[in-house]
């Protein structure tokens, strides 16, 4: 996500005419990683898949180029990595316990 932060002053000037299509591109990308997370039995390759999820969103609210999408985009990039981490957190715990991560 701060990666795209940094990369944001180059696409205002060189892809403004292409946002939509990044931001169809990565709405799709989003939804069909959260069709992939409905099957997954690992809890961790679920917490990673759906960090996938929550870029594609970030890229969006970035390509919006509005007040509300970036705002939008740093709210959930804070709380993605507040709530990721306590996440990997949790499951470590729970494999530690329970000895599988399904």
């Amino acid at each position: 996500g701060y990666g795209l932060l940094r990369m944001f002053s180059l696409l205002q000037v060189s892809g403004i005419k292409y946002n939509y299509w990044w931001i169809s591109i990565s709405l799709i990308g989003g939804v069909l990683i959260s069709l992939v997370c409905l099957r997954q039995t690992d809890l961790k390759a679920l917490i990673a898949y759906s960090s996938v999820a929550h870029m594609g969103i970030v890229l969006s609210g970035l390509l919006t180029m509005t007040y509300w999408g970036l705002t939008g985009s740093y709210a959930l990039m804070i709380a993605h990595g507040l709530c990721s981490s306590g996440l990997f957190c949790l499951a470590n715990i729970s494999y530690e316990r329970v000895g599988s991560r399904s």
